[in-house]
């Protein structure tokens, strides 16, 4: 882990009882505005995450990025310690925010919401006590027996299930979807040898509706960036199943940001401001023409210039 973190520029930090974790920029490190559980960034900017343990305890940090952990281990941090986490952690690759376009549908929708998401779940280091001591035995058990399990114990479940191919080369999966030569499951199955999909609800549509076209929408996802330099150390260290505290954030584009209303009165307030700036200077003009400073030609062609700014 990286011990040495260089001091820099903070931004107003309110106090927490409880481990959390922010974006920061990855400049200055001045943590990024946060609006309904949701931080705005642009296209291609790398950015940081904080991470503060409070605790006088150690806590094991589980970050996850689009839906998916960037560690097979997670990272330690000690009691008081603020880390500042530039990369994912077991490839060194600094963590970037890439946008693209996509149709605003219900369907997109749900094929995108896992995009920009950044969960952080906290788990508190366990002490071995007469309440937990044999599931301590059960974990040097697994770990030693079983180490391709290992490290998802004890904060995850290994599950099992079955594929079957019937005399007709489709798959079923689970016991509750069932295909044979007489009856075609509502649900659908899968034929191997083709490649589609065989079922009696299963249709398509040759032609499109106009009116089902959609507008696009921006959307982005956390990337692998450039080469991180920060360095991380393991340590053998057994923490809690349940997490103690976590933090949410969704990640997206600077376009879907919201326009506040004191934007907006700023933005009323700048208008006013370069009208009355042009009409102060259709002023000073007219007086330049008076004292024949500036001809009718040249006058008439500022006041154009000056009115189109209006």
């Amino acid at each position: 882990m990286d011990k040495k973190i260089k001091k820099q520029k903070m931004a107003k930090q309110v106090k927490t009882t409880t481990p959390s974790a922010w974006i920061v920029n990855s400049n200055d490190r001045g943590r990024k505005s946060i609006k309904k559980g949701k931080v705005y960034l642009s296209d291609k900017e790398e950015f940081q995450i904080e991470l503060f343990n409070p605790l006088q305890d150690c806590v094991l940090a589980d970050i996850k990025l689009n839906g998916k952990s960037i560690s097979q281990t997670g990272l330690v941090l000690n009691p008081g310690q603020r880390f500042y986490l530039d990369c994912f952690i077991d490839d060194k690759k600094k963590f970037i925010f890439n946008t693209y376009e996509v149709e605003d549908t219900k369907e997109v929708s749900n094929a995108i919401e896992k995009n920009g998401l950044l969960e952080v779940f906290f788990y508190k280091e366990s002490v071995v006590s007469l309440n937990n001591w044999s599931n301590k035995l059960s974990k040097i058990v697994i770990e030693k027996h079983y180490p391709s399990y290992y490290p998802w114990y004890p904060w995850g479940n290994v599950y099992y299930g079955t594929f079957t191919t019937n005399d007709y080369n489709q798959t079923t999966i689970g016991s509750g979807i069932t295909n044979t030569s007489n009856t075609y499951c509502s649900t659908g199955a899968f034929d191997l040898t083709n490649l589609k999909l065989t079922s009696n609800n299963a249709f398509y549509s040759s032609t499109i509706d106009s009116n089902t076209i959609n507008k696009n929408i921006e959307t982005g996802r956390v990337e692998k960036g450039s080469k991180s330099n920060q360095k991380f150390e393991s340590v053998d260290m057994d923490f809690d199943k349940y997490y103690i505290a976590s933090t949410i954030l969704q990640i997206l584009p600077e376009s879907r940001k919201p326009v506040e209303t004191k934007d907006i009165k700023k933005n009323q307030y700048e208008v006013i401001y370069e009208q009355e700036k042009c009409i102060e200077l259709l002023g000073k003009l007219g007086e330049l023409r008076k004292a024949g400073i500036l001809t009718d030609e040249e006058f008439t062609t500022k006041k154009i210039e000056l009115l189109s700014k209006i």
